[in-house]
């Protein structure tokens, strides 16, 4: 696990901004740098070693031959495998790292290698045979890969920040992406929020050819044919590959199923083994007694953080700088706070992501078939139930609280699934844009919607739509991004067994009722829960990795977000309209809506303009 930087086609003072875009990557790796140039390309690299700590193992790294170059970021799960093949095929290793394994198998194989890769990755490949160069990313978009075309080359780097402080491109927000970012609390790709940057998407390569010439592709995954077993043997088959490391490794334990699954096979595999957590003074959202009882049936060896209204209002800032582009997720602050924690005593731990997106575990996935019931009532009585549901339900400022939950049902139903889904999700509506922003591109936001549609393009099936869209947006661009902010500042490599490349085809092939079923989602999850853990917590619904926010910003957290939003420094940005945001304030305040989303929306992007604007 590390960070990536460099400059493919380099031209001009490329090895400057190749040297700023390293400099900002310090974080993502302790353990060692470096910066080469091969020809027309520079690579950089910062290393967090995990596997081969030795010299041997060290980035930018060059085969044996020296005919190919690598920087790279990540863990490849089925390197043994693939590292056997290699010596039988009469290719020599000075390492025992799986960079080096990449390397080979290139050299043999060409392009095709890396559809063969089981892992999480993004790296930087220059071929001197050819002189032509490969960005490639791995197929579920777990590790970060920002890219674009300067007069300096083509740059590329772990995270958006880099190339921002770079100077390679001038930082201009793109109003599409904030548009999009509103909306959804992320910039989908393969949009960033700074005009001319843009993320490669999972699965998918940059080929740029000595010249500069640049092509993107959709290279697929090493996704197996055929699903392998059942899903016991699935799941224990992914936590062993990905329990391979040459240092202490553990378990975020979040007390629900997802983590506690991955946490109990680790403990049968490696014996007793690491668990961390983070507790909440507020009741409603603090999940002390289920991961207590979580670590009791696996018998870890546990420990707690607390996170607090103090240690929250600290963490803002370090949030603002750790995210690299805006992220209005709530859950990144106590996720930050774990990764923290947790690498006091592990460099290495596993999470439960990825398990919801692929078995069907949010709320939304439930509701599906209600709202296409919902959507059959007279167009009056529906407006109607939703404005006595606003104005009759007190608020509450509870975690997932039943009003939230209602409103949220409501003000989407009746629409397209896929739309459905990203209004339960995100802050935002479409028709609130207008009013909230200083401008509003009607063509972006078509674009947006057909963006949205894509990976649902020809799937009739509106429960498998709505599926992979989440798997390709929200985990891609929103949860695994969290994940990857947090850990890497924190020089900890998290790894999601749930994601891969066995499990990601088992679910596919897996029957709907085996996702969901008689209204409790991820079936096949509960069932072996029951069989592992008390029935309540194998039962337990979704809750989420949730914030008392709403309760914070009305207390402890009320002086930040009133300077922050103050409306003089809103309307000095030009972004967000200040009427508007004043209202979400006075709204909240007052408890007339429970605004957190929006609020901490405008926060996380506000803070995070300022911080590229101003320094």
């Amino acid at each position: 696990m590390c960070g990536i930087a460099g400059v493919l086609a380099a031209r001009g003072d490329a090895m400057r901004i190749a040297r700023a875009m390293h400099a900002e990557l310090a974080h993502r790796g302790p353990d060692g740098e470096g910066i080469e140039q091969h020809g027309g390309a520079i690579l950089c690299h910062r290393r967090l070693s995990i596997i081969d700590l030795s010299d041997a193992a060290a980035q930018p790294m060059t085969d044996v031959r020296g005919l190919a170059h690598i920087s790279y970021n990540g863990e490849i799960y089925n390197y043994r495998e693939l590292r056997d093949e290699c010596v039988r095929r009469g290719m020599e290793f000075r390492s025992a790292s799986d960079t080096e394994v990449v390397l080979n198998l290139y050299l043999l194989d060409g392009e095709a290698a890396f559809t063969r890769l089981n892992g999480m990755f993004a790296l930087a490949l220059v071929d001197e045979r050819s002189g032509d160069a490969w960005l490639v990313r791995d197929a579920m978009g777990i590790k970060p890969l920002y890219w674009s075309e300067t007069e300096h080359g083509v740059v590329f780097a772990s995270e958006l920040g880099a190339i921002v402080r770079s100077g390679a491109v001038p930082f201009e927000v793109d109003r599409a992406a904030l548009q999009a970012y509103a909306q959804l609390d992320f910039v989908p790709g393969p949009m960033s929020m700074v005009r001319g940057v843009r993320k490669l998407p999972g699965g998918w390569a940059l080929h740029v050819t000595r010249e500069g010439r640049v092509t993107e592709r959709f290279l697929g995954s090493a996704i197996p044919e055929r699903p392998s077993g059942r899903f016991d043997e699935v799941l224990r088959a992914a936590v062993a590959r990905q329990m391979i490391a040459d240092v202490p490794v553990g378990v975020f334990l979040s007390g629900g199923i997802d983590s506690s699954i991955v946490a109990r096979v680790a403990s049968d595999l490696a014996g007793r083994i690491s668990t961390f957590s983070v507790a909440f003074d507020d009741p409603t959202f603090d999940e002390s007694r289920w991961f207590d009882m979580a670590a009791r049936a696996i018998g870890s060896d546990h420990h707690t953080e607390r996170l607090t209204s103090r240690a929250m209002l600290d963490l803002v800032p370090d949030v603002a700088r750790t995210t690299s582009e805006p992220l209005a997720d709530g859950s990144i602050f106590p996720t930050l706070l774990l990764s923290r924690f947790a690498r006091k005593h592990v460099k290495v731990a596993l999470s439960g992501d990825g398990a919801d997106e692929l078995f069907a575990g949010y709320p939304t996935h439930r509701m599906i078939g209600a709202g296409r019931a919902y959507a059959t009532l007279p167009r009056g009585l529906r407006r109607g139930i939703s404005r006595a549901a606003h104005a009759l339900l007190p608020v509450s400022t509870g975690n997932l609280s039943f009003d939230f939950k209602l409103k949220k049902f409501l003000d989407g139903a009746a629409r397209d699934p896929i739309v459905q889904n990203e209004r339960w999700l995100g802050s935002f509506a479409a028709e609130e844009l207008p009013d909230a922003l200083c401008s509003f591109d009607p063509r972006a936001q078509e674009a947006l919607l057909a963006l949205w549609h894509e990976p649902s393009r020809g799937v009739d099936d509106s429960f498998e739509a709505v599926l992979r869209t989440d798997r390709r947006f929200y985990l891609q661009d929103q949860v695994l991004v969290k994940v990857d902010r947090a850990s890497m500042a924190s020089s900890l490599e998290v790894r999601v067994p749930m994601l891969d490349l066995e499990m990601v085809r088992f679910a596919d092939a897996l029957p709907r009722d085996q996702k969901l079923r008689g209204g409790q989602s991820k079936w096949v999850l509960r069932e072996w829960a029951r069989k592992h853990f008390p029935p309540e917590l194998a039962a337990r619904p979704k809750k989420g990795f949730g914030v008392p926010l709403a309760r914070w910003f009305r207390g402890e957290l009320r002086e930040l977000l009133r300077d922050t939003l103050a409306p003089e420094l809103i309307a000095r940005d030009g972004f967000f309209a200040p009427r508007a945001v004043e209202r979400l304030l006075d709204n909240h305040d007052r408890g007339r809506r429970d605004e957190r989303k929006r609020l901490l929306n405008v926060l996380m992007f506000t803070l995070w303009y300022r911080r590229f604007a101003t320094g």
